[in-house]
């Protein structure tokens, strides 16, 4: 029997040789873990695997052993003499990553995110055990120590643990782990702190709404200031290109003095001197790092995507769409990995000309500048459009020290962490925090203490984080109520429906920043949603019901079928006329469709399907005997797997009843006629 590595591998990938039942317990120290780009094995023994070719950007990853190690203690370890004790300690995190890549049967296969997660907290294990002079195996099958571990871990280490001693627990003591795993007395407290965790961990926070005006003000401010400086800052950087080979050829010091000269000689002065940054060479990197910010911070506000999302963008992102009623809707095209556990997805955001073309386009001349210098011209052919990123690394610029190396086809993408920007930029972007916006979030969250939280402190600076501009988006969107909520999630790339509810929770409560604001209103990605929300009403209703196949059932269903027979098909001119009037209406449902407009009073409780629709003869419902016979059977299947005992089930059976009996009113004839000549 072989067991093959439970990874995400990209296309074209090689991934991990597989597990030989002919090992047992242990994989050998030769066995091949993982390969690079080019096929090249790296094996079990070493101290770091690369991963690069399996991550879904071709970023640099790296697993790495060396458990001593913290984020201040950057010495290269390849200098160090690595002591037997370390070595054995290594050994064993190693043979544990091993059983999380090729026993992670029945959960998704694993992202460099998640194995990268698992190692690191690992690292805690490893680091107890040199502290108290024992084996990683030593705790894991001593209940004492484990227990005194246990205790030393607090949030999300506590998650993390769990997962790890629950995931450990399933396997074979034998024939996969190799030993047998302790029984801790503090397991039960191990769950407690990580349920607590989950429990108290806190959503990032909308802006109130005076912060976000600003913050969109302020962003536009910039894009024009930006603007005005940057055929100046492109000929400075042109030309620090061309001149800086010759001066570090003349001189070792002689580059130092090319930036200066440089910055007053294209008038950037007054561009650099607020900003602070350095007159030389490096302050035309930094200045090109924050346009990069800047031009992505744009993209998230106009479009609601992750961070990673708009990192990754590539040169050739902005597509436009020209809709059936005539306006064109532009939309940035890119990669998604949440959807398909970190596998890539090419996806679309609705964005805005006058703000995320607007800030796509100035980054593409910042990022053709540096493309120009390493002679590359961004393709936006299938094959090669992910190799030019929208912000390549400023360290491809000649005169940085840690210059990327050349020979990868893919360009490493700026890093653009807002921890890493400058001060100066913070308090340009983002005002001060008032009484008022604290007011605002205890309406959007009565219950959360915003007064105890110390990023929330009156007269403190706002701390903004790329979520919170996601979640802004989903929650502002949704008060305005122009947005479905089907269409909030399209446009935010979730997984469920209960994703964009949670982004959104709040929305009830907080002011409607489109009402309050006409004139943003017309700026404003609602818009745009909302054509698009609506278009795609209207053909949804033309295929499911106008033209629809099969006989129309339910109220609704039976009105519109009448019409069909006597040939009164409603013309598409019509359905746009009573679409936009607010007349007409179609939601698509388990059962067929819905043509209320406003809320709905018929449906209740959680329930996907309510019986309550067809049972009580909604007025509103469309439909169709074909549905209702899916639906019947995926619930047949899901009682399969309830307890017959429980009360679930016995809900479950009343609902497929309930529906077996509408299902029977809804049958058509020739259906009915075959069945009885049966």
């Amino acid at each position: 029997m072989r067991v093959e590595a439970c990874v995400v591998l990209p296309d074209g990938a090689m991934g991990p040789d597989p597990w030989d039942e002919a090992y047992g317990a242990t994989l050998p120290r030769d066995h091949i873990i993982c390969r690079d780009e080019k096929g090249i094995p790296y094996y079990v023994r070493e101290y770091v695997w690369p991963w690069t070719a399996y991550h879904p950007h071709k970023m640099r990853s790296l697993l790495h052993f060396y458990y001593w190690k913290t984020r201040n203690d950057r010495s290269p370890v390849e200098q160090e003499i690595i002591s037997a004790e370390r070595e054995k300690r290594m050994r064993e995190l190693q043979f544990l990553m091993v059983l999380a890549i090729y026993f992670n049967t029945g959960r998704r296969e694993n992202g460099f995110g998640t194995l990268s997660g698992k190692l690191k907290n690992l690292f805690l294990v490893a680091r107890f055990a040199e502290a108290h002079a024992c084996a990683v195996r030593d705790i894991l099958q001593q209940a004492a120590l484990l227990d005194v571990f246990i205790l030393t871990l607090r949030g999300q280490q506590a998650v993390v643990w769990l997962g790890w001693l629950t995931f450990l627990g399933s396997l074979d003591p034998e024939q996969q782990l190799g030993f047998n795993l302790a029984s801790p007395k503090q397991f039960q407290e191990l769950h407690q702190r990580a349920e607590e965790h989950w429990n108290n961990s806190k959503q990032h926070a909308p802006l109130p709404t005076r912060i976000y005006a600003a913050l969109i003000n302020n962003l536009r401010a910039e894009l024009n200031d930006i603007e005005t400086y940057a055929d100046s800052l492109l000929l400075a950087i042109n030309e620090a290109r061309r001149l800086y080979p010759m001066a570090k050829s003349a001189y070792r010091n002689a580059t130092s003095d090319i930036g200066p000269e440089l910055v007053v000689q294209h008038g950037l002065s007054q561009f650099f001197g607020p900003r602070q940054f350095e007159f030389g060479l490096k302050g035309l990197s930094a200045a090109v790092n924050e346009v990069f910010l800047v031009c992505k911070l744009v993209i998230h506000v106009f479009s609601g995507m992750r961070s990673q999302e708009a990192r990754t963008l590539p040169f050739h992102c902005m597509f436009t769409e020209r809709a059936a009623h005539g306006r064109t809707h532009c939309l940035i095209g890119g990669i998604t990995t949440k959807l398909a556990g970190s596998r890539k997805l090419r996806t679309k955001w609705v964005t805005t000309e006058n703000e995320g073309f607007r800030a796509i386009r100035l980054a593409q001349r910042f990022a053709g500048v540096i493309y120009d210098g390493l002679g590359i011209t961004p393709s936006d052919t299938d094959q090669s459009i992910d190799a030019t990123p929208l912000f390549p690394s400023a360290a491809y610029l000649p005169w940085l020290i840690n210059r990327h190396q050349l020979g990868s086809v893919q360009i490493t993408p700026a890093v653009l962490h807002l921890n890493r920007a400058r001060a100066p930029l913070f308090e340009r972007l983002l005002p001060t925090i008032e009484e008022a916006d604290i007011s605002e979030l205890e309406e959007i969250d009565p219950f959360r203490s915003w007064r105890e939280e110390p990023e929330f402190i009156i007269g403190k600076r706002w701390t903004l984080a790329t979520h919170q501009l996601r979640r802004s988006l989903a929650i502002y969107a949704n008060a305005s109520g122009l947005v479905r909520l089907s269409t909030l999630r399209r446009q935010l790339q979730h997984l469920t429906r209960e994703m964009s509810l949670y982004y959104g929770r709040g929305s009830t409560f907080c002011k409607n920043f489109v009402a309050d604001d006409p004139d943003g209103y017309k700026k404003h990605i609602a818009p745009e949603w909302q054509d698009g929300n609506e278009e795609a009403k209207m053909l949804a209703f033309t295929m499911d019901v106008l033209n629809s196949k099969e006989p129309l059932f339910g109220a609704a269903g039976n009105y519109f079928q009448r019409q069909r027979e006597r040939g009164e098909v409603m013309s598409r001119e019509d359905v746009a006329k009573q679409f936009k009037a607010g007349l007409l209406n179609y939601n698509e449902g388990p059962l067929g469709g819905c043509t209320k407009t406003g809320v709905c009073t018929t449906r209740k409780g959680l329930n996907l399907v309510d019986i309550a629709c067809a049972t009580d003869n909604c007025k509103h419902l469309i439909g169709k005997h074909s549905r209702i016979i899916q639906v019947i059977r995926l619930k047949h299947a899901s009682l399969a797997q309830i307890d017959p005992s429980s009360i679930d089930y016995a809900m479950e059976k009343e609902e497929i009843e309930s529906l077996k009996k509408v299902e029977a009113a809804w049958r058509p004839i020739e259906t009915i006629q075959e069945t009885h000549h049966v």
